[in-house]
């Protein structure tokens, strides 16, 4: 069994134990009479719960697709998502938009990088 496994494995038993306890504490709450509380314990154990299931699933599919994949696969992989950054250009220069510059609309709706624009202004 992997390290991620078992701490996965840990971290979604002590969700699911700690939703279990609050939806006890949120009965008990509403049987006192003390409505607020009943509420926010139940909605905290309605939430932990849910996460506990969601997140296994998740982390299980990240894990096999992690395990499964080589070294060259992986190359691969970084060069089809180079190609798709690519795929956006600016209508102004022709050069590749990349992920994390300042672009925009022109006039004609089309996508430029900021400093095209303001050339161009």
């Amino acid at each position: 069994m992997d390290l991620r496994e078992i701490v996965d494995d840990r971290s979604r038993l002590v969700r699911t134990l700690a939703a279990g306890a609050l939806a006890v504490v949120a009965a008990g709450s509403l049987r006192n009479g003390k409505r607020l509380r009943g509420a926010l314990a139940g909605v905290g154990a309605v939430v932990l719960g849910y996460q506990a299931i969601e997140s296994g699933d998740e982390l299980t599919e990240l894990d096999v697709d992690a395990v499964g994949a080589s070294d060259e696969e992986a190359d691969s992989t970084e060069d089809d998502a180079t190609d798709e950054d690519v795929k956006l250009r600016c209508a102004a220069c022709g050069e590749p938009i990349v992920t994390g510059q300042a672009r925009g609309p022109n006039a004609n709706d089309e996508i430029v990088h900021e400093a095209c624009e303001e050339a161009a202004a």
